[in-house]
């Protein structure tokens, strides 16, 4: 079986969904991942092949310039001027011209992806999207300039699809929301993917005071501006409360950070989120849905600091098991310190972290994708 799989916009976007790709590739089918040109290196950087589709979005760009929009609304729609549609509208022509003379059985896409959907619907192939945790893509109306407008018509296609005929779902039922519509959902297990790492020896000792992960996903530490990137600020915060600290950052941030005492140590190369996860007791992040699921499933209770819309949804899910809590500033050590004492936090996030462990393997949803999909055919 061909299984294309599309994704856009920024690899954190991807990542989510390498381990299912790996268990296509395991299970013997042909696997393609199409995306942005700046995408490939982390394609194939996962042991993929990339197809390079479209123009090169600037991301981060289109990402400050949607921020105080995002950050004035507590809520968030895809508009002809944002974004989402404007990456769909940049890979779309390649997508499909790729897909016609590949010819794949199953289009698998993840979510906020307007391309994929429609390049099934002009192949008439089942399209799957694979959410990267709570399905922020349920809550967002897509305007009507977008889902009528010529981003589908150019196929003689009336209106966007909206409905996949399958959801590979990640997320554990107390954190995730209803999908519009009755789609059928293959739970699987959050296997974290955080891109090539090592695993350095001085994360080896087990320190006799509590270690705490300071991370600020892929995107944030591109952003100029504390207001989005307070990974620095809640460092020292941290630092000052005496706990042992291991900022998991892009090492080109570290000017940003000043001086900090020896017990704060900030990364020198790329360190995997999970890698890190492994000896730590508690983390603080921005709340992007890698960063969330990542920690859920290494059983760590977590304090977010959300700046944005996604953001403050993760957040919130979050919130709903009790294995995490919204953070502040001004208070992130004291909050820090009651994940670290209150037992209730910690019992949480091992349940979250066992019903994880209990959903099927990203190997077996794979085994299982095509024989799900003939029988909702039939």
């Amino acid at each position: 079986m061909r299984v294309l799989i599309s994704t856009w916009g920024w690899r954190s976007h991807y990542f989510p969904m390498v381990p299912f790709a790996w268990g296509l590739r395991a299970a013997g089918h042909e696997v393609r991942v199409a995306g942005h040109p700046s995408l490939a290196p982390a394609i194939t950087g996962s042991g993929l092949t990339a197809v390079e589709v479209g123009d090169d979005p600037d991301f981060v760009d289109l990402f400050t310039v949607g921020i105080n929009r995002k950050a004035a609304s507590a809520d968030e729609s895809v508009t002809v001027d944002g974004a989402i549609a404007g990456c769909a509208d940049m890979m779309v022509d390649d997508l499909v011209t790729f897909a016609r003379d590949w010819r794949p059985q199953i289009l698998v896409h993840d979510p906020l992806n307007l391309a994929a959907p429609i390049a099934a619907r002009v192949l008439g192939i089942p399209a799957v999207k694979h959410l990267w945790g709570p399905d922020f893509s349920a809550t967002m109306p897509v305007a009507e300039e977008v889902a009528t407008g010529d981003l589908v018509r150019r196929f003689g296609i009336d209106r966007l699809p909206d409905i996949p005929d399958l959801i590979i779902d990640p997320c554990p039922a107390a954190m995730q929301v209803p999908a519009p519509g009755d789609v059928p959902r293959q739970p699987i297990r959050f296997v974290p993917y955080n891109g090539p790492a090592d695993h350095p020896g001085w994360l080896w000792p087990r320190l006799p005071r509590p270690r705490v992960c300071v991370t600020w996903g892929t995107l944030m530490s591109e952003v100029d501006g504390d207001g989005l990137f307070r990974a620095p600020r809640v460092a020292k915060a941290l630092a000052a409360s005496g706990f042992e600290v291991v900022v998991a950052i892009d090492p080109k941030t570290r000017p940003r950070f000043g001086t900090l005492p020896d017990h704060v140590r900030l990364a020198d190369s790329h360190i995997a989120l999970h890698v890190v996860l492994a000896s730590c007791q508690a983390i603080v992040h921005q709340g992007g849905a890698g960063s969330t699921m990542t920690a859920l499933a290494a059983g760590v209770p977590q304090v977010i600091l959300p700046a944005v819309v996604d953001q403050r949804f993760n957040a919130t899910q979050l919130a709903l098991t009790g294995a995490g809590v919204t953070g502040d500033l001004e208070t992130v050590a004291d909050q820090v310190h009651a994940l670290l004492t209150e037992p209730h936090w910690r019992e949480a996030a091992a349940t979250l972290a066992e019903e994880n462990a209990g959903r099927p393997s990203p190997a077996e949803a794979a085994i299982g994708l095509a024989r799900r999909l003939e029988m909702q055919s039939v």
